[in-house]
């Protein structure tokens, strides 16, 4: 097994507004997709509760497919979200976000991904949280700022 995964991110609107995009289907579609630029809406199905079911489908500008699902195991409503994740390179593989408010519109959160089969694995999945994370705080920037 390789090593864990952490990355830390700022955006800049509420904790509430940051789970709220990682727990609602139809938000998630909109930013969930490891390209640069959306080519089509990732299809998004997720029953969010503790032990519920999701799936994510991101389409790519080539016309392939990537599908990543799992499970949620905890849920601490604004501040944690924990989950099983199997992609086509890590099957088995635990994720968990935590949710940190640093002003009334800065919120941190705090990624760890962990259980790789292999650095390769890990690495890739580096890049696709990469990707997914700035397409996030793109949509955070474009839809929830001016919510504010």
């Amino acid at each position: 097994m390789s090593d864990e995964l952490t990355i830390r991110r700022i955006f800049n609107c509420t904790k509430r507004q940051l789970f709220d995009a990682w727990s609602n289907a139809s938000i998630l579609g909109e930013w969930f997709f490891a390209a640069p630029e959306k080519y089509k809406k990732s299809a998004v199905e997720c029953s969010f509760v503790q032990g519920g079911q999701f799936s994510i489908i991101m389409y790519f500008e080539d016309e392939t497919h990537s599908k990543v699902f799992g499970e949620y195991k905890e849920i601490i409503r604004y501040s944690l979200i924990a989950f099983s994740w199997n992609s086509p390179i890590a099957q088995d593989s635990h994720v968990e976000l935590n949710f940190k408010s640093l002003s009334p519109n800065r919120t941190e959160m705090l990624l760890k991904h962990s259980l790789f089969p292999s650095e390769e694995s890990r690495q890739g999945h580096n890049k696709g949280w990469d990707a997914c994370l700035a397409n996030l705080e793109k949509y955070v920037n474009q839809y929830l700022v001016e919510q504010i």
